[in-house]
């Protein structure tokens, strides 16, 4: 017994089975964890290690060789680069695509124990972590104090602040970024110390010692055991002010020795919010949960929080990623509602019949929960992705259903009844759109196979659609053939529009006629088409992905390397002040002095600040984010002595546009390199602020020790460094607790003897006689100029070179720059020396080899399926013929539209690969039907199509206008998906129109001569 027969003559199973599946669906739909992009995983894992006060060098030496030998011997690993700077260094490891990265990781920790030994005793644990997207915070905030106390913000924000936000439900982590912390400095006249006989050294021992809480044992006492707690702990500042403390002199209060002050920290960072000093606080998502639900709930503690905090204290949102998540998820709901209501417009223009469009009404819904039921089962996220891919599915899903549903209305017309017209009409058309739906989901079967960040992004997409069809067609073999038996009913009026259809039906076959009669000018006619589209493709770009408006815009400024962090700042205010009258911005946040939110980076940098632009919703500006972009560029232009970059929608998803990278041995000969190549890029239209990762060297003092002097005096290099390092950095002598809170207590050389390199020459260094000589007498101090930073890749110097397009798509640009180099750089390249591209561009080429050769795969399988379904060979031949006549539809669609080939078209070019076949399969499937029937090849063509013509145009039309929304970009978070819905509507309509006319004419050709060929052999035996 069939599927139409079980769900005719068992109708209440039946709906409590549409029951179950609406009630499951919705249950999966409300579990589903919610996010902007599916969770991605790149194949980098990152190594930092700290080396406070280490230089570039130095860091280079003891931290990165090392660490990077170690990572070349790790399995599958691709790649090593590095970047060594003051106080760190990073180590990216890059493995090759489908590495087990858990592994990998527990590997690198192992490796990294082996050497731990090896690295200086300051240096930390280097810490190994995954470059993960769903590690970079969701929510960024900024909290600024009334009184514009720093120090009393950060206070607050530990105190109040970071508990209640880290206790809600899905939260894995709160950061603060900025800020300051209290401390009490004891500040130190060295001259003073060597008169009393004490060293910085000996008095932080001495305070240390003193600062302590320690058990005494135990004594009995009233036949009691008495644990005896010796407590020694300062209360108060007072307490440290009257440390006794023995000296040659005798015993003297601290408070005599030092000046004892509280104030703040010194602090290698700084935030600010629309130019107000603030706090940054970033948080993140745990994994696997809902985002928008997380977010949600931080939203309502921030707002909770507003009530009792102190007055006039102010929590900014900087970024919440919730908000282009429920924009872009409105976006594609609505599109998928447009398109459902356009599909069903068309059912009933063509059938006129109320009850059969709520027939279909009725399936999307269904169709659509049993989507999400698919989706939760598989572990899917709802996303933009798997949504669009749902918005792409919505014109499909109803194909299924209008096609039985168009036979079952026939059946009904010629007067069968209601059951037994639901039972011929869905078994005589099944077989036909179960093949034509594996056609569409088996097109996506080789994407599993495909790897890289494309397929990672638009496999869930794939699934997505995959999963609506095959729940399209449960709807379709099942429900309609229920509610049609239930509830369909005959409408006999005649309309406008259907004896319009009735002529375009004739025409049809008039043309059809003509067509058979002339089958060369059609094939002609068609080739010739062909080969005029495809002699417009070097008129279509390429890029990588689409742009996408996130209102959210990021500047990064640099100072010439070296200058310090009050410098850096007096930049931002001159930034801020072009910033101040562009209308579309809403919230401006700057960190002073390091990384952005979406950067990892080891070392300092003073030299750097990094703006996280918030711009108003996209409805409350007139500009995208790329125009208001090229503004702040425009204006930017002006500010002096600063190297200033400026990106729109950066989430860390891609890399830049244009990334060129030198290789070589030489310091001198890669920079004149990266000069000329920069140089020469600039001149080529569409490309933006061409920067090197090269920058000039860091001004440094240089401390050359003269060993013989320094061994005369029984002094080494170790006590030499930490001498200077104590008076210049300080030394933490203990902690002071109170109220709760927990205060650094330092020791510090007061500015005035270390202020220039003078003050150095002359600072004290102990020796083990008890005599204490100046620096100079056993060093060389002079002022001078090392490595800013140092990258190498896979063990070679290498400079990089980085710019963005804007007006022009990236294949085009970067084609520009490769002619350009190959005229002017490559002939003066030294021997030794090479230049590779990277960046998107490198994504590209390999997202369109691997997806050229999924969809050449997916052409392979559709005819598989094909030959299968009917048996045969030459069939699906015929039928295959629809597949490339798709290009002429595709390169008109693209050029109308002005839109690149990307991953998106490629992507939409597999879907169509699928979808197209559906057509010529329903034709070809019905011709053979009439031919078993007695009918001539030629009769059963002349009246299968006719027949077929309805259910052809109605199921093309339903597709193409569901998805017109999605071409026409409506809404935020829809950029990704256009690329798509363009090859769909474009390529689908062409190839439709050419296919009921080209599709005949080869049948009749390719059966006349099976005919012939047939009668030649019988003649011959």
């Amino acid at each position: 017994m069939n599927l139409a027969k079980l769900s005719v003559l068992r109708p209440v199973a039946m709906a409590m089975f549409i029951v179950l599946l609406i009630i499951l669906g919705t249950v999966s739909l409300r579990n589903l964890p919610v996010d902007l992009f599916p969770e991605l995983s790149f194949p980098v894992v990152a190594v930092t290690a700290s080396y406070e006060g280490a230089g570039p060098e130095e860091v280079e030496q003891l931290l990165t060789r090392p660490i990077e030998e170690m990572m070349s011997s790790v399995p599958n690993v691709e790649s090593v680069s590095s970047t060594s700077r003051t106080g760190g260094a990073l180590i990216l490891v890059s493995f090759d695509w489908g590495t087990n990265l858990d592994f990998a990781t527990l590997t690198m920790r192992e490796r990294i124990d082996q050497i731990r030994d090896h690295l200086p005793n300051e240096v930390a644990t280097p810490q190994v972590m995954r470059f993960d997207p769903s590690m970079l915070p969701i929510i960024q905030l900024a909290i600024t104090e009334p009184t514009g106390n720093i120090a009393e913000a950060k206070k607050l924000v530990e105190n109040e602040i970071q508990p209640r936000l880290n206790s809600i439900d899905g939260v894995a982590a709160v950061r603060i970024e900025g800020g300051a912390d209290q401390e009490i400095q004891l500040a130190v006249n060295p001259d003073r110390l060597t008169n009393f006989g004490l060293s910085m050294t000996d008095l932080q021992q001495l305070i240390s010692s003193e600062n302590l809480n320690l058990p005494g044992g135990q004594v009995t006492d009233a036949n009691q055991s008495l644990p005896i707690r010796v407590t020694g702990e300062f209360q108060s500042v007072y307490d440290l002010e009257i440390l006794p403390i023995s000296t040659v002199e005798g015993i003297v209060p601290l408070g005599e020795l030092v000046d004892i002050l509280e104030t703040t920290a010194p602090i290698a960072q700084e935030s600010y919010v629309n130019g107000a000093p603030a706090v940054g606080v970033s948080i993140l998502k745990g994994s696997g949960t809902n985002t928008v639900a997380v977010s949600r709930s931080i939203n309502r503690e921030i707002q909770h929080l507003k009530s009792f905090l102190p007055e006039g204290t102010e929590i900014r949102t900087i970024f919440d990623q919730s908000r282009f998540i429920e924009q872009s998820l409105r976006a594609v709901g609505w599109n998928i509602v447009i398109g459902s209501l356009l599909a069903a417009f068309v059912l009933y223009m063509f059938l006129r019949n109320v009850r059969s469009t709520l027939i279909i009404g009725i399936s999307i819904p269904i169709s659509i929960m049993t989507t999400f039921l698919f989706l939760f089962f598989y572990g899917e996220t709802l996303n933009i992705l798997t949504l669009g891919g749902l918005a792409l599915g919505v014109g499909m899903m109803v194909d299924n259903a209008i096609v039985i549903l168009e036979n079952i209305y026939r059946k009904r017309q010629v007067g069968e009844g209601k059951q037994e017209a639901a039972i011929t009409g869905t078994n005589e058309i099944g077989g036909a759109i179960i093949a034509s739906t594996l056609t569409t989901v088996v097109v996506f079967l080789p994407i599993v196979f495909v790897e890289g960040l494309a397929a990672q992004l638009f496999r869930p997409l794939a699934i997505t659609v995959a999963f609506s069809l095959l729940a399209s067609l449960i709807t379709a073999l099942i429900i309609v053939p229920l509610l049609s038996s239930t509830f369909l009913k005959m409408n006999d009026d005649v309309t406008a529009f259907q004896r319009g259809f009735n002529r375009t039906k004739i025409i049809y076959e008039r043309l059809l006629r003509k067509s058979l009669a002339k089958p060369k000018t059609i094939l002609l006619s068609t080739l010739g088409l062909l080969g005029l589209s495809l002699a417009c493709i070097p008129l279509l770009g390429t890029e990588f992905l689409p742009e996408q408006d996130q209102g959210f815009i990021s500047i990064d400024a640099r100072l010439p390397v070296g200058s310090a962090l009050k410098a850096t700042y007096e930049l931002t205010e001159e930034i801020d002040e072009q910033l101040r009258d562009i209308p579309e911005i809403d919230v401006t946040f700057v960190t002073v002095g390091g990384t952005d939110t979406f950067t990892i980076g080891a070392g300092s940098q003073a030299n750097r600040a990094s703006y996280s632009i918030l711009l108003k919703e996209l409805t409350k500006r007139s500009r995208s984010d790329l125009e208001v972009a090229e503004e702040i560029r425009t204006r930017l232009k002006q500010v002096a002595n600063a190297s200033i970059t400026i990106s729109a929608s950066d989430m860390g998803l891609s890399e830049h546009p244009i990334s060129v990278t030198i290789r070589g041995t030489d310091l001198q000969t890669l920079k004149r390199i990266t000069g000329d190549i920069i140089s020469t890029i600039s001149t080529i239209e569409g490309v933006r602020e061409p920067t090197s990762n090269y920058t000039e060297g860091n001004p440094e003092v240089t401390v050359s020790i003269n060993r013989q002097s320094a061994a005369s005096y029984g002094i080494g290099s170790a006590q030499i460094a930490n001498t200077i390092r104590h008076a210049t950095r300080g030394l933490i002598a203990t902690k002071l607790a109170r109220n709760g809170d927990e205060r650094n207590v330092r020791l510090q050389v007061d500015e005035r003897y270390t202020a220039s390199v003078t003050h150095l020459e002359h600072l004290l260094i102990d020796t083990p006689s008890g005599e204490r000589i100046p620096l100079s007498e056993v060093a060389n101090i002079e002022r001078g100029q090392g490595p800013s930073s140092i990258r190498r890749a896979d063990r070679l110097r290498e400079m990089t070179v980085t710019a963005d397009i804007i007006g022009r798509d990236l294949g085009s640009v970067i084609n520009d720059i490769e002619l350009t180099l190959k005229e002017k750089v490559r002939p003066t390249l030294p021997s030794g020396y090479r230049i590779t591209f990277g960046g998107q561009n490198e994504q590209m080429n390999d997202a369109f080899v691997k997806l050229g050769g999924a969809i050449t795969l997916a052409v392979v399988l559709v005819y598989m399926v094909m030959a299968g379904r009917f048996e045969s060979f030459f069939y699906p031949f015929i039928i295959m013929f629809s597949v490339p006549i798709t290009a002429i539809g595709i390169i008109i669609g693209l050029l109308v539209t002005n839109q690149p080939v990307g991953v998106g078209s490629l992507i939409g070019i597999l879907i169509l690969t699928g979808i197209v076949v559906n057509n010529a399969i329903v034709l070809v499937d019905y011709i053979n039907t009439l031919k078993k029937e007695g009918f001539s090849t030629y009769d059963a063509i002349m009246l299968a199509g006719p027949t077929r013509l309805r259910p052809i145009l109605m199921t093309a039309l339903t597709t193409i206008l569901g998805l017109i929304p999605l071409t026409l970009g409506f809404g935020e978070g829809t950029e990704v998906q256009q690329p798509m819905a363009i090859v769909i509507v474009f390529g689908l309509a062409i190839s439709t129109f050419i296919t009921i006319f080209l599709v005949p004419v080869i049948y009749e050709l390719t059966d006349r001569r099976k005919m012939k060929k047939g009668e030649t052999t019988t003649e011959q035996q």
